[in-house]
């Protein structure tokens, strides 16, 4: 599996993308995340990008489904740690300035700075 979603105290989300991210395995994981915020309330999101990162699957169609209105809205902040190479994607796919939250980009050895930022607003 590409993603792997785990909740943990302090309601936040944790989510390991590695390999090739896969349309399903993006929406299976917003689902996982969707019902994590229906269980639990709002939530602060970290997102690792994994060393074995290899992209997105080219040619499909990466439209909203169902679940990501609610996620919106259920957000408090999310970061995304990883190589320098994945910023922009990553940033264009979350469209950062399209958001009612904040994300922030860190590089992967400021992982530790990702965490402060998350729980220290």
């Amino acid at each position: 599996m590409t993603i792997r979603v785990e909740f943990t105290p302090s309601n936040r989300v944790d989510v390991r993308v590695d390999g090739l991210m896969l349309r399903a395995d993006v929406d299976a994981a917003k689902h996982q995340i969707h019902d994590l915020m229906q269980a639990h309330g709002r939530c602060v999101i970290m997102i690792r990008l994994e060393t074995g990162m290899l992209g997105m699957q080219a040619l499909v169609s990466w439209d909203d489904i169902d679940v990501d209105q609610y996620i919106k809205q259920h957000v408090i902040r999310l970061a995304v740690v990883g190589d320098l190479r994945w910023r922009d994607s990553a940033l264009l796919y979350l469209f950062n300035s399209m958001v009612p939250f904040q994300i922030e980009y860190f590089p992967a050895a400021h992982e530790e700075l990702a965490n402060a930022w998350l729980t220290h607003p």
